[in-house]
Protein backbone atom coordinates (compact mmCIF):
# COMPACT_ATOMS: atom_id res chain seq x y z
CA UNK A 1 0.00 0.00 0.00
CA UNK A 2 1.54 3.17 -1.20
CA UNK A 3 -0.33 6.85 0.03
CA UNK A 4 0.60 10.50 -0.96
CA UNK A 5 1.08 12.54 1.93
CA UNK A 6 2.92 15.56 1.04
CA UNK A 7 2.34 17.27 4.62
CA UNK A 8 3.02 16.69 8.34
CA UNK A 9 -0.27 15.65 9.72
CA UNK A 10 1.19 16.22 13.04
CA UNK A 11 0.97 19.92 12.26
CA UNK A 12 -3.03 19.81 11.53
CA UNK A 13 -3.49 23.89 13.08
CA UNK A 14 -2.01 24.85 9.82
CA UNK A 15 -4.90 23.15 7.66
CA UNK A 16 -7.99 24.32 9.68
CA UNK A 17 -10.54 23.70 6.48
CA UNK A 18 -9.71 19.94 5.64
CA UNK A 19 -9.44 19.07 9.51
CA UNK A 20 -13.24 20.83 9.46
CA UNK A 21 -14.67 18.66 6.22
CA UNK A 22 -13.25 15.14 7.97
CA UNK A 23 -15.15 16.00 11.13
CA UNK A 24 -17.81 17.38 9.34
CA UNK A 25 -17.59 13.78 7.43
CA UNK A 26 -17.70 12.08 10.70
CA UNK A 27 -20.33 14.09 12.38
CA UNK A 28 -22.81 13.79 9.55
CA UNK A 29 -22.21 10.15 9.91
CA UNK A 30 -22.40 9.18 13.19
CA UNK A 31 -25.95 11.77 13.07
CA UNK A 32 -27.22 10.70 10.61
CA UNK A 33 -26.12 7.49 9.33
CA UNK A 34 -24.28 5.40 12.13
CA UNK A 35 -26.35 2.32 13.11
CA UNK A 36 -28.47 2.07 10.04
CA UNK A 37 -29.88 -1.07 8.70
CA UNK A 38 -31.15 -2.46 5.47
CA UNK A 39 -34.95 -3.25 5.71
CA UNK A 40 -34.97 -4.32 2.35
CA UNK A 41 -32.20 -6.82 2.60
CA UNK A 42 -34.57 -9.59 3.61
CA UNK A 43 -36.81 -8.86 0.53
CA UNK A 44 -38.06 -12.24 -1.26
CA UNK A 45 -37.06 -10.34 -4.65
CA UNK A 46 -33.49 -10.05 -3.42
CA UNK A 47 -33.35 -13.88 -3.13
CA UNK A 48 -32.43 -16.35 -6.13
CA UNK A 49 -36.01 -17.33 -6.84
CA UNK A 50 -37.06 -13.64 -6.51
CA UNK A 51 -34.05 -12.38 -9.02
CA UNK A 52 -34.94 -15.30 -11.97
CA UNK A 53 -38.61 -14.00 -11.82
CA UNK A 54 -37.72 -10.65 -11.94
CA UNK A 55 -35.49 -11.32 -14.63
CA UNK A 56 -37.88 -13.25 -16.56
CA UNK A 57 -40.37 -10.73 -16.55
CA UNK A 58 -37.59 -8.04 -17.32
CA UNK A 59 -37.04 -10.07 -20.61
CA UNK A 60 -40.34 -9.73 -21.33
CA UNK A 61 -40.81 -6.11 -21.04
CA UNK A 62 -37.72 -5.90 -23.17
CA UNK A 63 -39.48 -7.27 -26.04
CA UNK A 64 -42.19 -5.08 -25.95
CA UNK A 65 -39.34 -1.71 -26.06
CA UNK A 66 -38.85 0.26 -29.36
CA UNK A 67 -35.43 -0.43 -31.42
CA UNK A 68 -34.30 2.96 -30.23
CA UNK A 69 -35.22 2.06 -26.53
CA UNK A 70 -33.02 -1.34 -26.72
CA UNK A 71 -30.01 0.93 -28.04
CA UNK A 72 -29.98 2.94 -24.92
CA UNK A 73 -29.50 -0.64 -22.89
CA UNK A 74 -26.13 -2.23 -22.15
CA UNK A 75 -25.34 -4.92 -25.10
CA UNK A 76 -24.86 -7.49 -22.78
CA UNK A 77 -28.99 -7.54 -22.05
CA UNK A 78 -29.19 -8.18 -25.97
CA UNK A 79 -27.16 -11.76 -25.21
CA UNK A 80 -29.64 -13.12 -22.61
CA UNK A 81 -30.88 -16.18 -23.23
CA UNK A 82 -34.44 -17.04 -21.82
CA UNK A 83 -34.22 -20.02 -20.77
CA UNK A 84 -30.65 -19.55 -18.96
CA UNK A 85 -31.40 -19.11 -15.08
CA UNK A 86 -28.27 -17.58 -14.13
CA UNK A 87 -28.20 -15.33 -16.72
CA UNK A 88 -31.92 -14.36 -15.70
CA UNK A 89 -30.62 -13.80 -12.33
CA UNK A 90 -28.50 -10.96 -13.43
CA UNK A 91 -30.82 -9.66 -15.57
CA UNK A 92 -33.08 -9.29 -12.36
CA UNK A 93 -30.45 -7.55 -10.46
CA UNK A 94 -30.15 -4.80 -13.58
CA UNK A 95 -34.01 -4.95 -13.75
CA UNK A 96 -34.50 -3.42 -9.97
CA UNK A 97 -31.72 -0.70 -11.38
CA UNK A 98 -34.09 0.38 -14.58
CA UNK A 99 -36.00 2.87 -13.39
CA UNK A 100 -38.21 3.24 -16.48
CA UNK A 101 -38.58 -0.22 -15.87
CA UNK A 102 -39.61 0.23 -12.04
CA UNK A 103 -42.06 3.01 -13.13
CA UNK A 104 -44.07 1.04 -15.13
CA UNK A 105 -43.52 -2.96 -13.69
CA UNK A 106 -46.90 -2.81 -11.76
CA UNK A 107 -49.34 -1.96 -14.81
CA UNK A 108 -47.36 -3.93 -17.95
CA UNK A 109 -48.89 -7.11 -18.67
CA UNK A 110 -46.88 -9.94 -18.52
CA UNK A 111 -47.37 -13.88 -19.31
CA UNK A 112 -47.23 -16.51 -17.67
CA UNK A 113 -48.67 -17.73 -13.95
CA UNK A 114 -51.03 -14.96 -12.93
CA UNK A 115 -50.71 -15.74 -8.95
CA UNK A 116 -46.92 -15.44 -9.32
CA UNK A 117 -46.93 -12.47 -11.27
CA UNK A 118 -49.68 -10.66 -8.78
CA UNK A 119 -48.02 -11.77 -5.76
CA UNK A 120 -44.38 -10.91 -7.33
CA UNK A 121 -45.97 -7.49 -8.24
CA UNK A 122 -47.16 -7.21 -4.41
CA UNK A 123 -43.30 -7.41 -3.41
CA UNK A 124 -42.36 -5.02 -5.54
CA UNK A 125 -44.54 -2.30 -4.18
CA UNK A 126 -43.42 -3.26 -0.88
CA UNK A 127 -39.99 -3.22 -1.74
CA UNK A 128 -39.60 0.06 -3.83
CA UNK A 129 -40.95 1.76 -0.61
CA UNK A 130 -38.88 0.39 1.47
CA UNK A 131 -36.29 1.52 -1.15
CA UNK A 132 -37.16 5.05 -1.39
CA UNK A 133 -37.58 5.17 2.88
CA UNK A 134 -33.54 3.77 3.12
CA UNK A 135 -31.40 6.81 4.28
CA UNK A 136 -28.95 6.72 1.17
CA UNK A 137 -32.10 7.13 -1.25
CA UNK A 138 -33.22 10.41 0.19
CA UNK A 139 -29.48 11.43 0.91
CA UNK A 140 -28.02 10.01 -2.82
CA UNK A 141 -27.85 11.02 -5.91
CA UNK A 142 -29.42 9.34 -8.74
CA UNK A 143 -31.68 9.59 -12.12
CA UNK A 144 -34.78 9.29 -9.07
CA UNK A 145 -33.63 12.44 -6.93
CA UNK A 146 -31.85 14.94 -8.81
CA UNK A 147 -33.36 17.70 -6.66
CA UNK A 148 -30.34 20.80 -5.72
CA UNK A 149 -29.80 19.64 -2.21
CA UNK A 150 -28.61 16.19 -3.08
CA UNK A 151 -26.01 17.53 -5.62
CA UNK A 152 -24.42 17.94 -2.17
CA UNK A 153 -25.62 16.26 0.69
CA UNK A 154 -24.61 12.92 -1.29
CA UNK A 155 -20.94 14.44 -0.94
CA UNK A 156 -21.44 14.02 3.44
CA UNK A 157 -22.80 10.62 3.02
CA UNK A 158 -20.87 7.36 3.49
CA UNK A 159 -22.64 3.85 3.54
CA UNK A 160 -20.52 2.30 6.54
CA UNK A 161 -17.76 3.13 8.48
CA UNK A 162 -15.08 1.34 6.00
CA UNK A 163 -16.14 3.69 3.19
CA UNK A 164 -16.73 6.65 5.00
CA UNK A 165 -12.66 5.76 7.05
CA UNK A 166 -11.31 4.89 3.50
CA UNK A 167 -12.64 8.53 2.11
CA UNK A 168 -11.06 10.44 5.19
CA UNK A 169 -7.85 9.18 5.02
CA UNK A 170 -7.52 10.83 1.53
CA UNK A 171 -8.86 13.79 2.12
CA UNK A 172 -7.15 14.20 4.94
CA UNK A 173 -3.73 13.33 3.46
CA UNK A 174 -4.24 15.40 -0.27
CA UNK A 175 -6.32 17.93 1.61
CA UNK A 176 -2.91 19.13 3.80
CA UNK A 177 -1.31 19.20 0.28
CA UNK A 178 -3.72 21.14 -1.60
CA UNK A 179 -4.73 23.21 1.40
CA UNK A 180 -1.13 24.53 2.14
CA UNK A 181 -0.63 24.82 -1.82
CA UNK A 182 -3.08 27.21 -2.78
CA UNK A 183 -5.17 28.14 0.53
CA UNK A 184 -8.35 27.49 2.37
CA UNK A 185 -10.48 29.36 -0.33
CA UNK A 186 -9.68 26.74 -3.38
CA UNK A 187 -9.62 23.39 -1.17
CA UNK A 188 -13.43 24.18 -0.60
CA UNK A 189 -14.27 25.61 -4.17
CA UNK A 190 -12.23 22.27 -5.71
CA UNK A 191 -14.22 19.74 -2.91
CA UNK A 192 -17.86 20.89 -4.35
CA UNK A 193 -16.97 22.29 -7.23
CA UNK A 194 -15.28 18.17 -7.55
CA UNK A 195 -18.60 16.64 -6.16
CA UNK A 196 -20.47 18.41 -8.57
CA UNK A 197 -18.51 17.41 -11.62
CA UNK A 198 -18.38 14.05 -10.08
CA UNK A 199 -22.21 13.65 -9.69
CA UNK A 200 -22.68 14.60 -13.28
CA UNK A 201 -20.09 12.00 -14.84
CA UNK A 202 -22.13 9.58 -12.59
CA UNK A 203 -25.65 10.41 -14.28
CA UNK A 204 -24.09 10.59 -17.58
CA UNK A 205 -23.06 6.87 -17.21
CA UNK A 206 -26.50 5.92 -15.16
CA UNK A 207 -28.96 7.64 -16.96
CA UNK A 208 -31.65 5.46 -16.15
CA UNK A 209 -30.70 3.52 -12.81
CA UNK A 210 -32.20 4.04 -9.36
CA UNK A 211 -29.45 3.38 -6.81
CA UNK A 212 -28.05 6.16 -5.43
CA UNK A 213 -24.51 7.22 -5.06
CA UNK A 214 -23.09 8.42 -2.08
CA UNK A 215 -19.60 9.48 -0.73
CA UNK A 216 -16.70 12.26 -0.87
CA UNK A 217 -14.90 10.37 -3.40
CA UNK A 218 -15.57 12.32 -6.60
CA UNK A 219 -14.15 15.68 -4.39
CA UNK A 220 -11.37 13.84 -3.19
CA UNK A 221 -10.18 12.36 -6.79
CA UNK A 222 -10.81 16.25 -8.05
CA UNK A 223 -8.34 17.76 -5.11
CA UNK A 224 -6.50 14.52 -5.94
CA UNK A 225 -5.75 15.46 -9.88
CA UNK A 226 -5.56 19.67 -8.75
CA UNK A 227 -2.78 18.62 -6.72
CA UNK A 228 -0.91 16.86 -10.01
CA UNK A 229 -1.45 19.20 -12.28
CA UNK A 230 -0.29 22.36 -9.72
CA UNK A 231 2.78 20.50 -8.23
CA UNK A 232 3.56 18.53 -11.47
CA UNK A 233 7.56 18.82 -11.33
CA UNK A 234 7.62 18.37 -7.45
CA UNK A 235 8.41 15.50 -5.47
CA UNK A 236 6.48 14.53 -2.94
CA UNK A 237 6.47 12.20 0.62
CA UNK A 238 4.86 8.98 0.03
CA UNK A 239 4.03 6.56 3.04
CA UNK A 240 4.50 2.74 1.72
CA UNK A 241 3.69 -0.24 4.06
CA UNK A 242 4.29 -3.60 2.79
CA UNK A 243 4.49 -5.16 7.01
CA UNK A 244 5.26 -4.29 9.68
CA UNK A 245 9.06 -5.38 9.77
CA UNK A 246 11.93 -3.01 9.53
CA UNK A 247 12.59 -1.72 6.36
CA UNK A 248 8.84 -2.54 5.16
CA UNK A 249 7.63 0.39 5.60
CA UNK A 250 8.49 4.36 5.84
CA UNK A 251 8.44 7.07 3.39
CA UNK A 252 9.70 7.62 -0.14
CA UNK A 253 10.18 10.54 -2.26
CA UNK A 254 8.36 10.21 -5.41
CA UNK A 255 7.44 12.49 -8.71
CA UNK A 256 3.81 14.12 -8.21
CA UNK A 257 2.36 12.56 -11.18
CA UNK A 258 2.82 9.13 -10.13
CA UNK A 259 -0.95 9.66 -8.12
CA UNK A 260 -2.05 9.47 -11.93
CA UNK A 261 -1.01 5.75 -12.25
CA UNK A 262 -1.59 4.69 -9.00
CA UNK A 263 -4.90 6.04 -8.21
CA UNK A 264 -6.73 7.70 -11.46
CA UNK A 265 -6.05 5.66 -14.41
CA UNK A 266 -7.43 2.78 -12.37
CA UNK A 267 -10.18 4.06 -11.97
CA UNK A 268 -10.56 4.42 -16.00
CA UNK A 269 -9.75 0.90 -16.76
CA UNK A 270 -12.17 -0.23 -13.72
CA UNK A 271 -14.65 1.71 -15.29
CA UNK A 272 -13.81 0.04 -18.28
CA UNK A 273 -13.61 -3.43 -17.29
CA UNK A 274 -17.11 -3.11 -15.30
CA UNK A 275 -20.40 -4.11 -17.54
CA UNK A 276 -22.71 -1.12 -17.71
CA UNK A 277 -25.34 -1.36 -15.35
CA UNK A 278 -23.85 -3.48 -12.97
CA UNK A 279 -21.03 -1.97 -11.15
CA UNK A 280 -19.41 -3.45 -8.07
CA UNK A 281 -20.95 -0.45 -5.67
CA UNK A 282 -17.83 2.15 -7.30
CA UNK A 283 -18.98 4.92 -8.70
CA UNK A 284 -15.84 5.21 -11.06
CA UNK A 285 -17.25 7.66 -13.48
CA UNK A 286 -17.70 10.13 -10.74
CA UNK A 287 -14.03 9.80 -10.02
CA UNK A 288 -13.53 10.29 -13.34
CA UNK A 289 -15.31 13.79 -13.44
CA UNK A 290 -14.56 14.97 -10.22
CA UNK A 291 -10.06 13.91 -12.13
CA UNK A 292 -11.35 16.09 -14.72
CA UNK A 293 -12.40 19.33 -12.85
CA UNK A 294 -9.50 18.68 -10.63
CA UNK A 295 -7.21 18.85 -12.92
CA UNK A 296 -8.33 21.75 -15.21
CA UNK A 297 -8.22 23.72 -12.36
CA UNK A 298 -4.73 22.92 -11.77
CA UNK A 299 -3.68 23.72 -14.99
CA UNK A 300 -5.00 27.02 -14.65
CA UNK A 301 -3.67 27.29 -11.21
CA UNK A 302 -0.27 26.44 -12.52
CA UNK A 303 -0.52 28.81 -15.21
CA UNK A 304 -1.96 31.35 -12.87
CA UNK A 305 0.80 30.90 -10.29
CA UNK A 306 3.96 30.79 -13.04
CA UNK A 307 5.72 34.43 -13.29
CA UNK A 308 5.88 36.08 -16.29
CA UNK A 309 9.65 36.76 -17.11
CA UNK A 310 10.11 40.21 -17.61
CA UNK A 311 12.65 41.81 -20.52
CA UNK A 312 16.08 42.75 -19.18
Amino acid sequence: MILPCPEDFRSYSRYPLTLTLVLLNVFIFILIFSGMNSSISSSSLLQADGMTLTGRLYYQYLQGLSPDELFEKPEWILQVKSHNTEQLGVLGAYALRDARFMAQAETFIYRGDEIQISQWKEQLVQFRRKYQQQLLYRFGLSSAEKGPLAWVTYQFSHSNWIHLLSNLVFLALIGMGVEALAGSGILLVLYVLGGLAGGAGFLFSDAHGTVPMVGASASISALLAFYCMAEMRRRVRFLYFVSPMPGQYGAIYLPTLLIIPLFLVVDLASLWSTPEGLGGGVAYAAHLGGSLIGALLGMVYRWKATPVPTPS
